[in-house]
Order: structure tokens, then C-alpha cells, then sequence
């Protein structure tokens, strides 16, 4: 479980520190790229996603902004 939950982290990262992604992500946004879209795909099921990004939030390594559906995620 840690073993994957730390591989999605190095997506997350690797996801939020694209130029596309200078203004933070959706949730949505991280498990979803468009075809025209060249960030990194982060691979899990979203319950592993979503766990991973609280993970960094409670760390610090990730900020959030808005609440609900509107939250964005970016890099601290």
C-alpha cells in the first residue's frame, strides 16, 4: 500500500509541476488528461488519488484552494 501510495505522490508531483499546471489542478484534472494536454496522467483509482493528496496537504507539499468540486491543488 505505501509502496503505490508513494508512486501516485511522484505523479501528483510530477502532474502539479507542469507548466499547465502553474495555476493549480481540479482533482478531475489530475486523473483526466485531454489529448491536447501534455501533463503526466496520475494512474490509480481516485480513492488512492484522493488519499495520496491529503496525504501532502497534511505534509504541507500541497496547497488547496476553494472548497467542494472548485477546490484546486498546487504545489506548496
Amino acid at each position: 500500500m505505501q509502496g503505490e501510495q508513494d508512486a501516485i505522490k511522484k505523479q501528483i508531483t510530477a502532474a502539479l509541476s507542469h507548466i499547465e499546471a502553474e495555476d493549480g489542478l481540479y482533482f478531475n484534472n489530475l486523473i483526466v488528461v485531454h489529448e491536447e494536454e501534455e501533463r503526466p496522467i496520475v494512474v490509480g483509482d481516485e480513492a488512492a488519488v484522493k488519499s495520496a493528496l491529503e496525504a501532502m496537504v497534511k505534509q504541507g507539499k500541497v496547497v488547496v484552494a476553494g472548497e467542494g468540486d472548485s477546490q484546486i491543488y498546487k504545489l506548496a
